[in-house]
């Protein structure tokens, strides 16, 4: 696949990084910040998101695909002057190879679209999945201090980051776990003659034309955020706090039938008087005067899924 030159010359922000730190020389002044890896968990997330996303596709589900949540995070920028300074949007950010690895990286994706030229997007479906689940399924190959996403608009966000390189990427699951995390980040801004701008526009396009994407004629430029801090922003369940009562709770006896009493009464018997205190706030804070093994289900579900 050629890959046509940039028609012209913008200076991009010098971006310098060793093992453990990143250095950007910003306009107030040069900083350096620690860089560190993406934690196993996040990983995790990651590759479970891009499982379901690969099915989907594989499946004829890419037409029902809505912003896949572990691809598509938002990124925060400054806007210097203005009177409301963070510019957010949404991004598709994927991972990028160890530098020992990206030229075979890069060569496999191009035979990939070469093998593929000339048949239809259906018929070289599997081929083109197949070589996305090799690479973002193969922990060695990937330097999980990073990630990076192409421009393609070259508006507000990229305005920002050539003035200040600095964004924060925030990403935000589904039900049950809510998995959310930010990502503060150094961005370095790259063009088509650097070979991480070339794997990131291979790995694009190898879906280009699928439903759940836009389809675009050229990606000037793309960005490499050097993560720095990595902030776990899951949601947990507080503890009860009477002073700060946001809701009326109901005084008054809770009826228990028999089919919910016996399930609480499977549980361990140091914790069986504690968990019916749970569900009996449970339920009153939602106006039932008996709970049945339905409610504690429910309840389960909210605050104790590993009790009963």
């Amino acid at each position: 696949m050629a890959i046509a030159s940039i028609t012209e010359d913008i200076a991009l922000v010098d971006v310098e990084v060793d093992d453990h730190t990143v250095f950007v020389d910003l306009a107030d002044g040069p900083l350096r910040l620690p860089l560190c890896s993406l934690p196993l968990d996040k990983i995790e997330w990651m590759e479970n998101g891009r499982r379901r996303l690969y099915d989907t596709i594989q499946n004829g589900g890419a037409a029902t695909l809505t912003g896949p949540s572990h691809h598509l995070p938002m990124v925060t920028t400054y806007s210097a002057g203005a009177t409301f300074p963070f510019n957010c949007c949404n991004k598709g950010v994927g991972f990028q190879p160890k530098q020992e690895y990206l030229d075979e990286c890069i060569e496999r994706l191009r035979d990939v679209h070469e093998n593929t030229r000339g048949k239809s997007w259906r018929d070289s479906l599997n081929e083109r999945v197949e070589a996305a689940r090799w690479f973002y399924f193969d922990r060695d190959k990937i330097d999980y201090r990073r990630c990076a996403t192409l421009e393609i608009f070259e508006k507000t966000t990229f305005a920002n980051l050539q003035r200040t390189p600095l964004a924060s990427l925030l990403y935000t699951g589904d039900a049950p776990v809510f998995m959310s995390f930010q990502l503060n980040t150094v961005v370095e801004i790259i063009n088509q003659d650097d070979p991480r701008h070339t794997f990131t526009m291979l790995m694009r396009t190898l879906f280009e034309s699928e439903p759940f994407h836009i389809y675009q004629p050229q990606f000037p430029y793309a960005y490499i955020f050097w993560i720095s801090e990595v902030i776990d922003k899951t949601p947990i369940r507080v503890a009860d706090q009477p002073n700060k009562m946001q809701y009326v709770v109901e005084e008054g006896g809770i009826a228990w039938d028999d089919d919910a009493f016996q399930a609480v009464g499977r549980a361990p018997s140091l914790i069986q008087e504690h968990i019916r205190d749970l569900i009996e706030d449970y339920a009153r804070q939602r106006g039932f005067r008996v709970i049945t093994s339905a409610l504690v289900e429910e309840a389960k579900k909210q605050f104790m899924p590993e009790s009963l």
